[in-house]
């Protein structure tokens, strides 16, 4: 049996522009080998890549999202296993406080040291990084007024990579529906 794997695109919201609909996001990894399963509507993929390398099987459906929707953006792929353990540590316990607005998972490959010490919070005081490690940064966010601080700018500027951020409760409701 093979291991599921979750991909993480950045910047894709299906039937939006520039994005493909769920149809054509799942057939373009099935195409290229993988079983795939859309979750939510925030380009967020299950796939199942057998034998292959599961990176390879979405860089393989690129071209494909591309010519049939005009999506090319980054892509993060991590296994749904690493995302359950990472549940399982709790590690949000204590770290919030009645400012939090929403707890995230930041995914983002490569990139520079970080630069700081970890816990980090960003100079306005809206993004807390308090745990990074393997392509993932956990972060606990605020809303300063309207507007919420952004871990993805954080890891961006800060590693100099591409990163995409789901919030907790989507990691947490994905985990239980492909348990």
């Amino acid at each position: 049996m093979s291991t599921a794997f979750v991909v993480f695109y950045r910047n894709m919201n299906l039937g939006h522009p520039n994005s493909p609909s769920r149809a054509i996001l799942e057939n373009a990894l099935r195409e290229a080998g993988a079983s795939a399963r859309s979750f939510q509507t925030n380009g967020t993929v299950l796939i199942e890549a057998g034998d292959a390398a599961p990176r390879e099987l979405v860089h393989r459906a690129a071209p494909r999202l591309l010519t049939v929707s005009g999506y090319d953006d980054a892509a993060f792929v991590r296994p749904l296993d690493q995302l359950t353990a990472i549940l399982d540590r709790d590690p949000f316990a204590g770290a919030g406080d009645e400012r939090t607005y929403r707890e995230t998972f930041t995914f983002f490959d490569g990139g520079q040291e970080f630069g700081a010490p970890i816990p980090w919070t960003n100079d306005r005081g809206d993004v807390d990084i308090i745990e990074i490690a393997d392509g993932v940064a956990l972060s606990v966010i605020r809303k300063t007024g309207t507007r919420a601080g952004s871990p993805t700018a954080e890891v961006e500027a800060r590693l100099d990579v591409p990163a995409t951020t789901r919030t907790a409760g989507t990691i947490r409701r994905l985990v239980q529906a492909f348990r």
